[in-house]
């Protein structure tokens, strides 16, 4: 089974005093040279050397962080694409334990799974016409659905629990990655926030946040809660792969001395043999 890899950014060596380090690069070279596998890399800059000469890529407009890199790389490539092809959306600013997750994930796939994520984002009760969580910083009164593309907007028509899926990777057939018209995302520059005491900040997580639980709610409502699954219970980590929260290794249940277990449905955990 054909599988595409898309990597969104090229920071793998800017956090946490690892410049220099190119494990996962290096990681994705081997994997880049099996004849079942491709790796794209959506870039919004100019790649480092390493990866320029070593992939595909493609630079696009800095807007929507990672939902908006891997639909734009999605769009594309899909015309080059196998109907029948499984694909892996990836950061960058994630540790690999073992590069194996490729095979077992595209085997769920393959035995039924309609999406699959690392660990799980906290369910949220996902009301369309509430005001969005981006909304709250940016003051300026959208609803979720006010970000939905337009041809998209008809699907979110319901209140309904919805089980994020983390940006940091996501994966799904072709084929059901056109049911769901591609990702939905905050089709928005990056904006500051400022907080009660007047410090602005980024909004990274809002923005980030706001487009996964528009996509968690497609995810459910189009393939079935059913559907979702992950790699593991916890939050950012799996036995496979360690998320790096842009660039914070430490998980928040590590650094609170937590084990960061998120309670889902037993039966949307995946069962590896």
């Amino acid at each position: 089974m054909k599988k595409q890899v898309i990597v969104c950014g090229w920071y793998f060596d800017k956090f946490d005093d690892k410049e220099g380090q190119t494990d996962y690069i290096e990681g994705l070279i081997e994997l880049n040279k099996r004849s079942d596998v491709d790796v794209f890399y959506a870039c919004h800059n100019d790649p480092p050397d390493i990866v320029e000469a070593n992939f595909r890529y493609e630079r696009y407009p800095n807007v929507g962080l990672e939902w908006g890199a891997y639909n734009k790389a999605w769009q594309s490539l899909k015309d080059e694409l196998d109907p029948d092809t499984h694909l892996l959306f990836i950061q960058d600013d994630i540790v690999v334990h073992d590069w194996i997750f490729v095979d077992i994930v595209s085997a769920a796939l393959e035995q039924g799974a309609g999406v699959i994520g690392n660990g799980p984002a906290y369910p949220w009760n996902f009301d369309p016409t509430a005001e969005a969580r981006l909304s709250f910083w940016l003051k300026t009164n959208d609803t979720w659905v006010d970000y939905v593309r337009e041809e998209n907007k008809h699907l979110y028509d319901r209140l309904q629990l919805t089980y994020g899926v983390r940006g940091s990777f996501v994966s799904l057939k072709y084929s059901d990655m056109e049911r769901i018209n591609g990702f939905d995302y905050v089709d928005k520059p990056m904006q500051d926030g400022v907080k009660e005491d007047g410090t602005k900040f980024a909004l990274i997580d809002p923005f980030g946040n706001t487009s996964m639980y528009m996509n968690g709610y497609k995810f459910g409502r189009i393939l079935g809660d059913g559907k979702i699954k992950y790699l593991s219970n916890e939050y950012r980590k799996s036995k496979w792969l360690l998320e790096c929260g842009r660039g914070q290794v430490v998980t928040p249940g590590e650094r609170d001395g937590k084990e960061g277990i998120i309670e889902i449905p037993s039966e949307m955990i995946l069962e590896v043999s």
